[in-house]
């Protein structure tokens, strides 16, 4: 059984009988308490697919080519994310997210990376290993309310384990809505007993997407980590946040789960990736 589906039939029958929920009127007045200036940035996600040559050593051997064409300055961060799961939503896709500034700085570098000759050698090069489609990404605000290692230190091999949900808002509700939710669903986190487990979560509201409003995404060091707070969740978080959650969006049961590897941090350049590991 999908360890989801069980915390979500819990929670289902806790909204019955805790019986309220705060309106998103009430959502919208703790907003002005929370200051997510600092935590906001534009991310995108290109869709990719996975070639026959694929390999952890070719992905190394990519990566590596990568960073030395990227725009530094202008690229805050950079993941990759590859199938855990059979039973995602896009079972044979995988992503590669960038996370930019701001939207101008975005294009600016897209339109430099385009028109640079030495990334078309090396598209083609890795076309049988990881093969993305740039044009057609999907842009994002994103959102990041807890430190990334808030919560616990990540492998330096750059590994992360990930479960997304998509998202949609019900009775009237918009970003404002959900935004103002993340602090309470925050102090709630840091109530509880995530230490150990690297947790954080980011809210991507979606500028033009057909299958969601918005992404629910969390991150955790391990598999393991992400199972105990699966059960902290149940048993410290849910309770009081499911409610007013339920209260202006409502998520699919099936989480998309994902071995995400960090390929580009701003703040680290000096980092190595390394798809060999998981650990």
């Amino acid at each position: 059984m999908n360890r989801k589906i069980s915390v979500i039939a819990i929670l289902s029958l806790t909204v019955i009988f805790i019986g309220c929920s705060e309106s998103t009127s009430d959502l919208d007045a703790s907003q002005a308490q929370f200051d997510l200036s600092e935590a906001t940035y534009f991310n995108e996600f290109v869709a990719c697919s996975i070639g026959p040559e694929h390999t952890p050593e070719m992905m190394n051997a990519m990566i590596s080519e990568w960073n030395e064409l990227i725009d530094s300055d202008a690229l805050v961060g950079a993941w990759i994310y590859l199938p855990a799961s059979e039973d995602n939503t896009y079972p044979k896709n995988g992503w590669w997210e960038l996370q930019w500034g701001s939207q101008d700085s975005a294009e600016s570098a897209w339109e430099a990376w385009l028109n640079n000759n030495q990334v078309s050698s090396w598209t083609e090069k890795y076309a049988s290993v990881l093969n993305c489609d740039g044009p057609n990404r999907n842009a994002f605000e994103g959102v990041f309310p807890i430190g990334t290692e808030e919560f616990g230190k990540f492998s330096d091999s750059g590994y992360f384990y990930s479960e997304v949900m998509l998202c949609n808002y019900v009775n009237g509700a918009t970003s404002k809505n959900a935004k103002a939710f993340l602090e309470s669903y925050s102090g709630a986190v840091r109530a509880s007993e995530y230490e150990g487990t690297g947790y954080h979560f980011g809210n991507y509201y979606a500028s033009n997407n057909p299958d969601a409003d918005f992404l629910w995404s969390e991150f955790t060091n391990s598999a393991d980590s992400y199972a105990k707070v699966v059960e902290l969740f149940a048993r410290d978080v849910g309770p009081t946040q499911f409610p007013i959650f339920s209260a202006f969006a409502s998520c699919n049961e099936n989480t998309d789960k994902y071995d995400g590897w960090t390929v580009f941090e701003r703040a680290k350049p000096s980092s190595k990736v390394d798809f060999l590991r998981k650990s």
